[in-house]
């Protein structure tokens, strides 16, 4: 889509388009920190067209041939209204049955899907400081699932304080491709 595509009735264009419908629903960035990290992540890495826009894959962005998951999470939410900011922050790291897709676990199992975490975090603790535009504003934790499986297990979730106590430091935007490449050529994928 490139936003002027025009809504049709009876055949005739009306005068507002797909930009409009996307200012009306989706400009409001401060509630779509999940889309918009994973858009950082994907052109961190040169891609350049969403691979998860079905909702439904197991995984976020293949690159390399690596399938890499994004979760991400922020400190300011537009509806604390309180401005309360809790520094505990989780990220999903649920396993998924892939018998309905291409998935890599066999016989119905669960087991996570992807090669690689990005959790990515907006460190903003008010609407100023918190612009998702504003890529300073984000800190990335490159992680490889084998070592979530290794040493997570079945948990469902990952705070933000586990991962930094395993030694996972945070990543700047243009740092995440090199991370990502330095974890696929070191062979820390299985």
């Amino acid at each position: 889509m490139k936003g002027n595509e025009k809504f049709l009735f009876k055949n005739e264009n009306l005068d507002f388009d797909f930009s409009d419908f996307w200012r009306f629903q989706y400009s409001n960035i401060y509630s779509l920190h999940g889309e918009i990290a994973e858009f950082i992540v994907a052109r961190a890495l040169g891609v350049t067209e969403a691979q998860n826009s079905a909702y439904w894959t197991l995984w976020d962005i293949t690159y390399r041939d690596v399938k890499i998951e994004v979760k991400s999470t922020a400190y300011y939410h537009l509806w604390n209204d309180e401005a309360k900011i809790s520094k505990q922050r989780t990220f999903g790291i649920t396993k998924a049955n892939g018998a309905y897709d291409s998935g890599v676990c066999g016989n119905n199992e669960f087991c996570r899907q992807n090669d690689i975490y990005v959790f990515c975090l907006n460190t903003g603790e008010t609407k100023e400081t918190s612009y998702p535009l504003n890529l300073d504003n984000w800190e990335f934790y490159i992680v490889p699932t084998s070592f979530i499986n290794e040493h997570c297990q079945d948990n469902k979730t990952i705070s933000l304080r586990r991962i930094k106590s395993f030694g996972f430091e945070a990543e700047k935007y243009d740092q995440i491709k090199s991370e990502i490449d330095s974890i696929i050529d070191s062979g820390a994928i299985k």
